[in-house]
Order: C-alpha cells, then structure tokens, then sequence
C-alpha cells in the first residue's frame, strides 16, 4: 500500500471512492478541474481533514504529484480526453472507474444493465423483482448510488443490480457482469464519444469479462445490440416484442412470457402493466428475462410487475388541472427518448424540451412533431437549433422561451382541456441546471403552483 491513489473529479462518484480508499488505509491526491468549485463541497472538506490526504489539485498540478501514485480512479463525468486524465496516463499511471474499484472488493454477484434508454427503469423494476425474491439485492451505479458505498455488504449469492453507464463502462479493467443486460443503442453522448463506434465499444464492456456461466440477455429488436451475440462468450438470452423465443422473454398477443429451453409461462398480462408506452413492454421484458434466468420465481416476477408504478423523471405524472394533463420526463435526454415519450401519450401534446448540447442530430425527433405536438415551447442553449431543425422539416408552431418556469406558464396558457404538457427536453440538462433531477423537480414545483 505504499503508492498512492489519485481521484480525479470530485463529484459524488469521486467523493465515494476517496472515503472508502481511506477506509481501506491507502494514501490519496485529489484533483478537480475546479478545486474552488470542489472547495466548497462539504464532504471534501472533511476528506482534507483525514490523515492521508493530499489535495485539491487542477491540470496545473506539478508532475511530482504523480510519481509517488499507481492508480487513478476517475469519475464518470470526466472525459477520458481531460487534461489531468492526459497527465496521469504520461506518467503511466493506470486509469479505472468508481464501478471497476468497487468490484475489486465484491463478494456479491453483479446484474448490470446498459442501454441508452430505460435503463433506471428497468434497473429500478429489476431491483423491486429481487427485493421479493429469496435472493438480497442492492442497487446502485448510474441510478444514485456509488456502489462503493456499500459494496463490502453483499455475500456470495447476493446480487448488486447496477445500471451503468457508457462513461462508467469506459473504465472497467476485470469488472465482470454475471448477467448483462443491454437494451438498445441509439446515437447518445456524441460530445463525449466523438463516433457512434467508440460509444458501442463502451456499452459493449458490460460483457467483456463475462465467462461461460454467465448470462447476456440482449434485445434481439435492436439489430446493433443483437450482434452483440457475435463476440460474446456467455449464454445469450433474448427479449422481444415481435418474435417467440426459445430462451427469453417476449410479448404474445396480450401476455408478457418467459421461456427457457422452448418451455414457456405466463408472467403477466399487459393491460395490467402500470407504466405506459412499448417500450416500456420492452423494459419489463429485459427485467423478466434478467430475473427470470437468475432463478427467481415466475410468480415473484408477476408480482413485482404487477405493483410496479415506475420511477421518479419517467413520464412521470404530475397533475391534471383544468383537464390538462402535465408529465414530467426530465430524464428523457437525448433525441431517441424524446421520440418514446411522444409516441408513449394519447392525445394532443404540448411539449416542452431543450437543454445542453450534446451535439445530438434533431432531425428524426422534429419530425414526429407534427404527428403529436400541437406546440413546442423550447430552452436551454439547443432551443434556436431545434427551432432550425423543426422548420426544416415543415413545422413552425414552436417558440423559444426565457427558462423553464416562462415555458410552463405559456404551456398553461396554450394547452387545452384534454391535452397533455410534456416536459421531455431530448437534451442533457447541465446548461441550466445541476442534473436531469434537479430540472424534474423544479418542473413539478412549478407546475404544483399553478
């Protein structure tokens, strides 16, 4: 334990890693593109009070700091183009994540789950599964919660249920998935990944260490995530909406099916399936087969489906007033799922969306306006792109607005009874707010006083 460690990025991901690296009586330097920033967060604080500690530290960092250190934990929203990441890679030192350093210390079995959406649903949907089930299941990843923070907890046949990221599946060394899930891929993160290859590589790490016990269940819909069953060296397992399946789940007129070995069992019957829209078929399906193929019951999988009410920035409803109905789908922030969450209302849509760029093509997403939204009320540092792109293809009922709390009050305005405002931005939220979360919750409040 004589060389040091080195964090970079002093996010939540960050702030975990340094606490249980300290646990564990390693020596640590903290780095931070904004030390200042990072300064005021009381959790390093208290971190630069422990014996141990060096830091914070930016780019600027003398390269002395790095000689004395072997390994590199950084954190998901760190680029792996960043110049201190560019540093620390010079001088040799190896570069892992938060999810790769809590695997090192696992006993317990990990069910990750990967996609470029529904991922915290279906996550979420399969923790509740395993909650009534005879195994015990913690939940954490890109969905909240550091697993380091509890990852000394699970024995040997306890499962961590994780949603992962591309940017977390980035830095994985030996992390190793004993059942994968990956529910579909669209273009995402282009910022981040530059190319829709590089972005497919990450998501393809889930089951890179995978052995031949273990379990793939991928979306055999999807033409890019069924490939993946070319270079994978594990079991691979299906879910589909269209086709019957062997091994797998999949939907059959009214009923969501699990089958293994040409066997198949009812699980549950759709009309009693509590969150709304196909792809969300989709996710229960991924959580059925995931679940199914872990060894939990059929009746426990029914059960968990059948309470299942969904998560919280998800089409979320909010409220109805006057005969208008308001959702909240914060979490909806890239162009693919602004489409989903479109496609998922009945009825005439007013939609509010914009937010960071990400460099995403709006092009396929402006077209479905036409067909569902009787307004577009946008934000954010994308509202004049998408506004450009919308007018490209034909639809002009679209106006830009000041923030969020000017586009709910103009959507109050316009809607009418039987109608539904939208909040589903197709956009990161990091222009004008600390999170997707952080942007959900300000549009609840906001709608909850009108």
């Amino acid at each position: 334990m004589d060389k040091k460690k080195i964090i970079i990025g002093l996010g939540k991901s960050g702030v975990s890693s340094a606490k249980f690296l300290l646990r564990k009586g390693f020596k640590i330097i903290l780095f931070d593109n904004d030390p200042k920033s990072a300064l005021e967060n009381s959790d390093v604080i208290n971190i630069l009070e422990m014996p141990g500690v060096e830091g914070v530290y930016d780019n600027r960092g003398a390269d002395e700091l790095f000689f004395d250190a072997d390994e590199a934990i950084l954190s998901p929203g760190v680029p792996l183009d960043n110049e201190i990441v560019l540093k620390a890679l010079k001088h040799g030192i190896k570069l892992i994540g938060e999810v790769e350093l809590a695997y090192r210390y696992s006993k317990g079995r990990f069910l990750g789950i990967t996609g470029t959406n529904g991922k915290t649903t279906t996550t979420t949907l399969i923790y509740e599964i395993f909650k009534k089930s005879r195994f015990n299941a913690f939940l954490g990843g890109n969905i909240g919660n550091p697993i380091v923070d509890f990852i000394e907890k699970p024995a040997e046949k306890d499962y961590i249920i994780a949603e992962l990221s591309s940017f977390q599946l980035e830095t994985i060394d030996r992390f190793r998935s004993n059942i994968a899930v990956v529910l579909n891929i669209t273009p995402d993160h282009m910022d981040r990944h530059k190319t829709m290859e590089e972005y497919v590589r990450a998501k393809k790490n889930i089951y890179r260490n995978s052995q031949i016990d273990d379990v793939l269940v991928l979306n055999k819909d999807d033409e890019i995530v069924k490939a993946m069953s070319e270079d994978s060296s594990c079991r691979v397992v299906y879910f589909s909406i269209t086709d019957m399946l062997e091994n797998g789940a999949y939907l059959h007129g009214d009923w969501l099916m699990a089958a293994q070995n040409g066997e198949s069992v009812r699980i549950l019957e759709r009309k009693s399936l509590k969150i709304p829209g196909l792809h969300n078929v989709k996710n229960a399906l991924a959580a059925i087969a995931a679940a199914f193929f872990a060894g939990v019951e059929p009746k426990v999988i029914s059960q968990a489906l059948n309470e299942f009410k969904g998560v919280e920035h998800r089409l979320e409803f909010v409220r109805n007033l006057s005969g208008i109905d308001y959702y909240n789908d914060s979490k909806g922030t890239n162009t693919d799922a602004g489409i989903i969450a479109l496609n998922a209302i009945d009825g005439p849509v007013v939609l509010i969306a914009g937010g960071y760029d990400k460099k995403a093509d709006f092009s396929e997403w402006v077209e479905v306006f036409a067909g569902k939204a009787k307004k577009v009320f946008l934000i954010g540092e994308t509202a004049d792109q998408i506004i450009g792109s919308a007018r490209k293809a034909g639809y002009n009922s679209v106006e830009k607005c000041l923030d969020l709390k000017d586009a709910v009050v103009k959507a109050k305005e316009f809607a009418k009874s039987g109608d539904t405002v939208l909040l589903s931005p197709a956009c990161a939220s990091w222009d004008m707010f600390k999170s997707y979360e952080e942007r959900g919750r300000i549009f609840k409040d906001l709608v909850n006083k009108l």
